[in-house]
């Protein structure tokens, strides 16, 4: 007699990491009930799902009322998506608003998300319990609710690990590179000067236990180039293509090759890294704008 054989859920190859968190700051004094951020049949704009406090003592009867501080249960309709929430006043949360305008996060800002950043009176956490094998339903989940809640509370998102701020209108890609997931929505690509030249990576990798990429020794030119491709690599991996060291992307001609990174230790202290490295005669100017060239006759 055959054995039985079970398969393992079918996943793109990677989940989400308990170091992903996303957090609204919320400008208005009164929160909404949790039954307008979630309701079993999305009424009136709330995101379908189911809703609950977890605090000792409180009944059905605060779905209707303000949410106040505790924690709180979110799940997708399905249940396989469940979220802690977690209210706290800004004091609580050590969040000093004035600091933040102050920063370097700041620069470029708009005056409305500094502003509403400045009026912040409430902070609320959103962390994955549990999520769908698959994922994408689980992140878009996540991006629903935040977005929901900002806009209920005039607030703003912050994605920690990402380092970014956003208003609600803002969060979300108007369109997807692929309808199951943009990497735009979840990895940010941030450029650094540096004494070799403009040093390009990305921040938001890790929130699926994935390596960031890093791009050195670039031209002030090389900045679009560079960013596309680096969104490109992350994009074609959280589809299930998982870059991994040796990997070669951009130019058939001058490939970059993935290789183990993050030897900047201030910045990726147990992190894993990759750094795309160009062939050892020419340069990462030269493997990028190679790659534009290629792009450019395909599309002839």
């Amino acid at each position: 007699m055959r054995a039985l054989r079970f398969s393992k859920p079918k996943t793109p190859g990677f989940g989400i990491g308990s170091a992903y968190y996303l957090t609204v700051l919320s400008s208005t004094p009164v929160l909404p009930p949790i039954g307008a951020l979630v309701s079993p049949a999305g009424a009136n704009g709330a995101v379908p799902g189911f809703g609950a406090p977890l605090m000792a003592g409180v009944g059905k009867e605060s779905l209707g009322q303000p949410m106040e501080r505790g924690a709180y249960a979110v799940a997708t309709k399905d249940r396989k998506t469940v979220l802690k929430m977690r209210v706290l006043s800004k004091e609580e949360g050590l969040f000093d608003s004035e600091a933040f305008a102050m920063s370097s996060l700041a620069k470029g800002a708009s005056p409305e998300l500094i502003a509403r950043i400045r009026a912040t009176w409430t902070l609320a956490q959103f962390n994955f319990e549990s999520h769908d094998p698959m994922v994408y339903s689980s992140l878009d989940f996540l991006l629903d609710l935040v977005q929901r809640l900002a806009m209920l509370t005039e607030g703003v998102i912050a994605d920690p690990i990402a380092r970014r701020y956003r208003l609600p209108v803002d969060l979300l890609q108007p369109v997807r590179m692929d309808p199951r997931i943009d990497a735009r929505d979840h990895v940010d690509i941030v450029l650094r000067s540096k004494p070799d030249g403009i040093y390009a990576h990305s921040l938001g990798m890790q929130k699926f236990a994935l390596p960031e990429l890093e791009l050195a020794g670039l031209l002030e030119e090389d900045a679009v180039s560079a960013k596309k491709m680096l969104y490109a690599i992350c994009q074609n991996t959280l589809l299930g293509d998982l870059a991994k060291s040796g990997d070669q992307f951009g130019s058939s001609r001058l490939p970059l090759e993935a290789r183990e990174g993050g030897f900047d230790h201030t910045l990726w202290s147990g992190i894993p890294v990759l750094e795309l490295l160009p062939p050892t005669t020419s340069t990462a100017h030269d493997a990028l704008a190679s790659w534009e060239i290629e792009l450019a006759k395909a599309q002839i």
